[in-house]
């Protein structure tokens, strides 16, 4: 599986624990603790999404990561990470 498709996919389930939260808001009455639980799942998907895609974006245009390039990576995507 390429890197894209694993960002589309990536992107796929946020997008169904996204839709998850927005539909228990939804109810008549909400479960804000499922729905927050859920939020924050969310959350973190974004951010290791975040990381994924700067790392397949520096994979295309710089080449695959070598060794002596891994921790100027490392350094960069905690930059990234705030």
């Amino acid at each position: 599986m390429n890197n894209y498709k694993k960002l589309v996919d990536h992107i796929s389930r946020l997008e169904g624990q996204l839709s998850a939260v927005k539909n228990e808001l939804a109810q008549s009455s909400p479960d804000c603790d499922k729905a927050s639980k859920t939020l924050l799942s969310a959350s973190r998907s974004f951010a290791t999404l975040r990381e994924q895609f700067v790392s397949c974006f520096l994979d295309s245009y710089c080449g695959p990561v070598t060794s002596k390039k891994q921790k100027a990576l490392t350094s960069l995507l905690t930059l990234i990470r705030g």
